[in-house]
């Protein structure tokens, strides 16, 4: 096609992207008039992407790097239990803090995988946080999660607030849906505390 790929990196991204387009074209409608609002016919109810389909529980694992190392002491345990608390909010399962492992592989389990840097800027200790959720599931894979948040290192209700904004971008039961109420995992589900 006149472009030269170089390693199995590229051509698996080039794949990938070519995937994505061709299943976006055919989710749209080939013209006005055949789609299905246009005959007067209401939306179908979203069902959760596959990773979130029969969730028995959700986890929470972090991992803090700081300039000295890997923190494992306050706070990490600040930045997980910041998570597990907003995360439990109107869960329809249980959730709870697990190690990288075991517990975070549980068949059924969807785990958020939270990454936070603490690095020194202008003289002040800032913390950047990722969080995306695992499953170890086939089929159930995601590649990208909720946008970075920087926070200041010390601010505990700046804290919250990136927590709460990470987790509104990936939980189903805490994101808004379109014009409506929160997305439960399944119209069966009721909030677990």
């Amino acid at each position: 096609m006149g472009i030269e790929h170089r390693g199995a990196g590229v051509r698996v991204a080039a794949a990938s992207s070519l995937a994505l387009l061709a299943v976006a074209a055919d989710a749209q409608p080939s013209a006005p008039d055949q789609s299905p609002l246009a005959s007067g016919a209401q939306p179908a109810a979203a069902s959760p992407a596959p990773i979130w389909q029969d969730v028995t529980s959700l986890g929470v694992t972090c991992l803090v790097h700081t300039p000295r190392g890997v923190e494992t002491g306050a706070l990490h345990d600040r930045v997980c239990a910041a998570v597990r608390a907003q995360a439990a909010k109107g869960a329809p399962v249980p959730v709870e803090v697990a190690a990288i492992g075991g517990a975070a592989l549980a068949p059924g389990r969807v785990t958020l995988l939270v990454h936070a840097n603490v690095e020194r800027v202008g003289g002040a200790e800032v913390m950047a946080l990722t969080l995306r959720p695992f499953r170890n599931a086939a089929g159930a894979g995601q590649f990208f999660g909720a946008r970075p948040r920087v926070v200041a290192a010390g601010d505990a209700a700046a804290l919250d607030r990136a927590v709460a904004a990470l987790l509104a971008e990936t939980l189903p039961w805490q994101a808004p849906a379109r014009g409506g109420p929160r997305r439960p995992l399944s119209p069966e589900t009721a909030p677990h505390s």
